[in-house]
């Protein structure tokens, strides 16, 4: 891997994201296909943080952004990450529908 890029990790809730976003679309709205490609975007945009992880906005909320929580957003979906340069590490936190209260999950 080149020394300039950093390294996606997700936290555990982030992952458990990910498979509620899957079976929710592939099982309540019986859109197995549909949710394989917007797991992809989201990988896709999320890996593109390994070259570019100050590519997006801090959140708006106070004490979220005082502790560097940025959001990545994908079609109706929020990533919520965290960039550590000294470790050169992108840390994803949670992957959330961007309709809910997200306060409410971080």
């Amino acid at each position: 891997m080149p020394e300039n890029k950093y390294v996606v990790k997700f936290a555990p809730k982030a992952n458990e994201d990910m498979e509620e976003i899957f079976d929710y679309i592939s099982g309540k709205l019986f859109a197995e296909i549909a949710a394989i490609n917007l797991l992809e975007k989201i990988e896709e945009s999320i890996m593109r943080l390994e070259e570019f992880p100050f590519s997006c906005s801090l959140v708006t909320d106070e004490l979220l952004k005082n502790k560097g929580y940025r959001k990545l957003l994908v079609e109706n979906f929020i990533v919520f990450y965290l960039v550590d340069e000294t470790q050169r590490k992108v840390i994803v936190m949670r992957v959330l529908y961007g309709a809910q209260n997200y306060l409410d999950f971080l």
